[in-house]
């Protein structure tokens, strides 16, 4: 796919050597609190980069390569990428977090604890979950059309999309309501509010 007035700019399916990008657009996306939050302190904040680069070389974890899109450049630089699923599969997929992070992070979380959590997703949508564009890239339209990507992608699925984004996220709310995104309530993320976002792309 290309970019909108960019030629020189792609958008592809991820590969597995995507992964150490695809960590860190997980990282990213998340921010440095919610990362300090999972990593339950500062000096373990490196093995969430790993946590995340781990998980997104597999092919089950929600946070696989093969739920990524990846933006690259002529040179095939990576500057941007977005992961999306179906909310339905996440309880399957968060296995290999829980065990990971159970590995990494020294939990000690069984999958029907971790049932308890707050889901950050349901079964009736597809879920955008983290959204990066490289400091040097942004403000190019690149995010915008790696969301249309991602719901190009799924479209065929027939359920409606949804993401998450924090209260104070000015610019990432302006981005997804001029696609066509609105807002339906408040979901927690790792204990914090924020605002759940949805589209439908089949709706009449």
């Amino acid at each position: 796919m290309i970019l909108i007035n960019d030629s020189s700019i792609i958008i592809r399916p991820g590969r597995r050597d995507d992964a150490p990008f695809i960590g860190k657009t997980i990282t990213e996306a998340m921010g440095h609190e919610l990362c300090v939050g999972l990593a339950e302190g500062e000096e373990n904040l490196i093995n969430v980069l790993k946590l995340f680069t781990d998980l997104a070389s597999t092919e089950t974890a929600q946070y696989s390569y093969r739920n990524t899109l990846v933006a690259v450049d002529k040179e095939d630089k990576r500057i941007g990428a977005i992961i999306g699923y179906d909310g339905a599969g996440l309880r399957e997929m968060r296995k290999d977090f829980i065990a990971k992070a159970n590995e990494l992070l020294g939990w000690n979380v069984t999958v029907e604890e971790a049932d308890g959590w707050e889901p950050e997703t349901t079964s009736n949508e597809i879920y955008l979950d983290s959204l990066y564009v490289i400091p040097e890239y942004r403000n190019r339209g690149i995010g915008g059309a790696l969301i249309k990507a991602a719901i190009e992608k799924y479209k065929n699925n027939g359920k409606p999309f949804g993401l998450l984004v924090e209260p104070n996220n000015t610019k990432a709310h302006k981005l997804y309501k001029e696609l066509g995104f609105i807002e339906d309530g408040v979901n927690n993320f790792c204990g914090e509010p924020m605002i759940h976002l949805s589209y439908n792309c089949n709706k009449k």
